[in-house]
Parts: structure tokens; sequence; C-alpha cells
């Protein structure tokens, strides 16, 4: 059972630009452009906080180097100012984090790990997180990757990540944001 879905971004995802990142709602998708090197940004995108659910989006790098990171964020509790990220990048690789508003450097329960199922440069992935309970498992083109284990965060709410690396001007395109019953 779908529980929040979103196709055409115009009242979800809403988040202020800035001069290091770009978000906006652009021909039914929502773009986040991180304008700056060595720059992260993230938009949530669901009013209401969830605890097990899956989650799912396609997930568009439009241009850029493949030297980046994007994809979801989850459980991002208001009282906690922290989440879970499941990212990947243009260059082929994963990582599952912990991050938000007080961290200097993300929390790896999962390091960046190279997967072939990733489809690199400016193409579009699938990701796709069942998070219940403790148990996060992560998925890219219906590929399932692993899983974490973390139980800090038990609910929240869900939204996006987009962050470069060396270089800026990192653009990602978010469409067909889907949670569903676990």
């Amino acid at each position: 059972r779908v529980i929040f879905e979103e196709t055409e971004f115009v009242d979800a995802c809403q988040g202020e630009s800035t001069a290091e990142v770009e978000r906006l709602a652009e021909n039914g998708q929502f773009i986040m452009n991180v304008v700056s090197p060595s720059y992260i940004g993230w938009t949530e995108c669901t009013g209401a906080e969830y605890a097990d659910f899956v989650v799912e989006v396609d997930a568009t790098q439009v241009s850029g180097p493949n030297n980046n990171a994007y994809g979801v964020i989850l459980r991002y509790g208001l009282e906690a100012d922290a989440f879970y990220t499941f990212i990947i990048s243009g260059d082929g690789y994963y990582a599952f984090t912990v991050d938000g508003i007080n961290y200097t450097d993300p929390e790896f329960l999962v390091e960046w790990t190279e997967s072939s199922a990733i489809n690199k440069g400016a193409q579009t992935n699938r990701l796709k997180v069942v998070a219940v309970g403790s148990s996060l498992k992560y998925y890219v083109n219906d590929q399932f990757l692993g899983e974490a284990q973390d139980s800090r965060f038990t609910t929240g709410t869900v939204g996006f990540f987009t962050g470069s690396v060396d270089e800026g001007k990192v653009r990602i395109a978010f469409d067909n944001l889907r949670l569903s019953e676990p």
C-alpha cells in the first residue's frame, strides 16, 4: 500500500535555494544543483514522519563530474537534526551514512563500495531502501546491495541528498518518489 507519492514536486520537496545549492521543481522533477565544490545539500520531501517503509525514487545525474554523491535521506528526526543517507556516485559507488546539521563529516555505516548495478555518469538509477526497525536494506536498479543495522533513528521524514566533491555543478534530478508499507 502506497503511503506517500510525488511525481510533480509542486508542493513536496520545497527547499530554499542558496548560493551553494539550487533547489527547484522543473518539468515534473525535483532538481538539486550543488554549485560549490566540497558541499552537500539535502531537502525534506514529506511533511509527516514515517517509521517502517519502503522508499523508492528515480535519480538522474543530469550534469557535472562523476565524482559526486546523491540519493535519499530517511528517518530525518526533527528533534535529532540527523538522518540516514543511502547515496550513490556517478562513478559507480554506493555508501550508507548517518549525517545531519551537527556533522562535520558523515558517519559511515557502509563505506563507499563499487557496484556494477549502478548506471554511471549522466544516467538514471532507481534507488530503494526498505527500513524496518533497525534493518536498512538498500537496492539500486532492483538489485539488492546490502543491509545496514542501526537503531538510532526510528522515525522521520524522507527526502533527497546531493553532494559535490572536488568540483561543483553537480545537477541531479529526482522523480517518481514513492513510500509504501514494507
